[in-house]
């Protein structure tokens, strides 16, 4: 990852001397630092997240020599590269599409916004470069904008977004924003060609409900405006509780399914088979799991019953665990002693990351364990 970052900003030089923009400082301060009314929330908060210390911890002496080094003005890096220019100009940006979206909602009955929830308004230079790292075949055909398309980013809560989030996109058309076009992509993401051999490009707007909701039953709305050449995401959830479970889901359960694929175990069709049986499983339970933060949201409903995985979910899920081991054991056996690795295979690589990731989504399992 640091040589990537190396290579592709390095490589790409020092920015160019920008002309002094029309506004002042003290203007874009005063812009961001005015206050607006905020839309109070009807539904249960969402609880603070943990903080940093704001200031170190320090011990204080009393040389004056000691004292004459600290007041020394700090050595300041001045190679102004062009992915920290990028961040700095997105914190910038976000600032205003911030305060946009917020007057927008406030117009809008169905609609909620608050900062709370909008905090990570920006994508931060490593996740930057790890997006790239990941889809360097993409960036080398598409460019930065084609591949990172959510350098800015809100979320804004509105019940049935699906049918909803028109009235969004022509109050934000009122404000200069458009609705961002993108690449048209078959379903395996390469681009379509249009009749004049061009590719095809489309509204960059993502309606995920219904049969095209995601396999864990996660349904949102996704999409891009564009102002001023600058591209801005926003995504459309039913509601807190519904953020909170896809927060949940997506680090206990999506992240842990994502290792399979980076440590390229489902290359082998076996194993992915067997990987897409252990999936079917957990998606039966995350599919409860949104339906009920959706009507909660929607009604304030309280939950029927405790939401759990069977006795049988967890027998299937220990039988299929098992075999995925097995079956790259089985790989391991099948070398010649001198092309392993490892003398035993449970000191492998290979076995080590499946027993990490099989103790991750068993924690799963033991959350939503199946009530005596």
């Amino acid at each position: 990852m640091i040589k990537l970052s190396q290579k592709v900003l390095s490589g790409l030089g020092k920015v160019p001397p920008m002309k002094p923009k029309s506004k002042t400082l003290g203007d874009e301060v005063a812009a961001i630092g005015t206050k607006r009314g905020r839309k109070k929330l009807e539904a249960a908060t969402t609880p603070a997240l943990e903080r940093t210390p704001k200031t170190d911890s320090f011990v204080k002496t009393s040389s004056a020599k000691t004292v004459a080094k600290k007041e020394e003005a700090p050595v300041v890096d001045t190679k102004n590269r062009l992915g920290d220019f990028l961040v700095k100009q997105n914190k910038q940006l976000a600032a205003q599409y911030m305060n946009d979206l917020e007057e927008v909602a406030q117009a809008i009955p169905e609609a909620s916004f608050f900062r709370e929830v909008n905090k990570s308004s920006t994508k931060e230079l490593p996740s930057i470069l790890d997006k790239i790292a990941r889809r360097t075949e993409q960036y080398s055909e598409r460019g930065y904008s084609g591949v990172i398309r959510d350098g800015v980013r809100g979320t804004m809560f509105l019940p049935d977004a699906d049918k909803n989030y028109v009235k969004v996109v022509k109050a934000m058309e009122k404000k200069g924003y458009r609705v961002a076009k993108t690449y048209a992509e078959d379903k395996n993401g390469n681009i379509i060609l249009g009749k004049d051999g061009l590719p095809k490009m489309v509204d960059d707007v993502d309606v995920r409900f219904g049969d095209n909701a995601v396999p864990s039953g996660y349904e949102d709305v996704q999409m891009r405006f564009e102002k001023n050449g600058h591209l801005y995401e926003l995504l459309f959830l039913p509601g807190p509780n519904y953020a909170a479970i896809k927060n949940k889901e997506h680090t206990l359960v999506f992240e842990n399914f994502r290792k399979y694929e980076a440590a390229k175990i489902t290359d082998d069709d076996g194993a992915k088979q067997i990987v897409k049986g252990i999936k079917k499983i957990y998606h039966g339970l995350t599919r409860r799991l949104y339906e009920d933060a959706k009507l909660r949201d929607k009604f304030g409903a309280s939950k029927a019953s405790q939401i759990t995985f069977s006795k049988e979910d967890v027998e299937k899920a220990d039988n299929l665990f098992e075999s995925l081991k097995t079956l790259y054991l089985g790989k391991y056996n099948a070398l010649p002693p001198s092309k392993r690795s490892k003398p035993r295979f449970k000191d492998t690589e290979r076995y080590k990351t499946l027993d990490a990731i099989e103790q991750n989504l068993r924690n799963v399992l033991d959350l939503y364990k199946p009530i005596e």
